[in-house]
């Protein structure tokens, strides 16, 4: 004896009223697989001006167009398809060079003169107490407004108020100097680092509209984080906005701290660091002919500080 089958129960689909009876179904009998799925359908029809509804049934929902516009829908659809399927060309890669290495000589020489500034070493030949090196190098507004002392956006960069400060900014310029020096080389990474710094320096005086008194690599640390920011905005064109967005979170993490922390300079270096590293990834990609060479910039990055502590001298 065949066992009892219970017979089979069809549901007759009717459509609403909402729904003309003629238009067309695009989507398979199961429906939309996923919201993406549906989202990336809803936003390409507005877009092409195609008419559609959806209907929901027995849990499943599905797309309807009129007759007229069936075949440009569906050629829509397979063009999207297509274009999902084809791998989109890769993003040109960062450059890479070697010898990065050496640009963690600019940190630990700034743990040499702050060593020999402050007595924990004898230095080799007469040299200033550091009560007088702050007096002649720190960024002092009044001083800048009153007496013209420019040199000191770059003076500035080279003091520190403290060893936990100057081991901050040591620790940290370790880790952002190698990854700039790896993209732009080791030259161009200490230049931009310096100038990006002074730079930002220049930035906080105008915007401040009250007299203060400033000092500390920080500032060009902060730049040659912007310098990288900005290289990885100019590279990745589809996802500019990413680098951008994680260098400025780095600075809302590292950049802030207690009252004597000058969040503006901290800013204005990035800011500054950020032009600079787009100038230096659009030469590199367009006119790679016309970049300073690394030797050339190694040595202007050391005469910036040398040339602005001259002047503070004589002054």
């Amino acid at each position: 004896m065949r066992p009892y089958q219970r017979p089979r129960r069809y549901r007759l689909r009717r459509r609403p009223p909402v729904l003309p009876a003629f238009w067309r179904r695009l989507t398979s009998p199961k429906g939309f697989t996923d919201y993406l799925q549906k989202r990336e359908w809803e936003l390409l029809f507005s877009a092409r001006g195609i008419p559609y509804r959806f209907d929901k049934f027995s849990g499943r929902e599905h797309l309807y167009v009129p007759p007229l516009y069936e075949d440009i829908a569906r050629y829509e659809l397979e063009a999207l398809s297509r274009e999902a399927q084809e791998p989109s060309p890769p993003p040109p890669a960062l450059p890479a060079h070697a010898h990065a290495g050496w640009t963690a000589l600019l940190p630990l020489f700034l743990v040499l003169w702050h060593g020999w500034r402050e007595g924990w070493w004898r230095c080799p030949f007469p040299w200033p107490d550091a009560s007088r090196w702050s007096f002649l190098g720190e960024l002092d507004s009044a001083r800048i407004a009153v007496h013209d002392e420019f040199y000191r956006f770059s003076t500035a960069l080279t003091l520190h108020q403290d060893a936990p400060h100057l081991w901050g900014n040591v620790l940290f310029s370790l880790i952002f100097l190698p990854l700039l020096g790896r993209a732009a080389g080791t030259g161009h990474a200490l230049l931009i680092c310096l100038l990006g710094g002074t730079i930002g320096n220049v930035a906080n005086y105008l915007f401040r509209q009250h007299a203060f008194v400033s000092l500390g690599f920080s500032t060009a640390l902060f730049a040659a984080l912007g310098a990288l920011s900005g290289m990885a905005t100019l590279y990745q064109r589809k996802k500019a906005l990413i680098p951008l967005a994680a260098g400025m979170a780095l600075v809302s993490m590292l950049g802030t701290g207690d009252e004597d922390v000058d969040y503006l300079a901290h800013c204005c270096g990035f800011g500054a660091g950020f032009l600079l590293g787009m100038l230096e990834g659009a030469q590199r990609r367009f006119a790679p002919a016309w970049l300073l060479p690394q030797s050339a910039a190694w040595l202007l990055a050391l005469l910036l500080p040398l040339l602005a502590w001259w002047r503070a001298f004589l002054a």
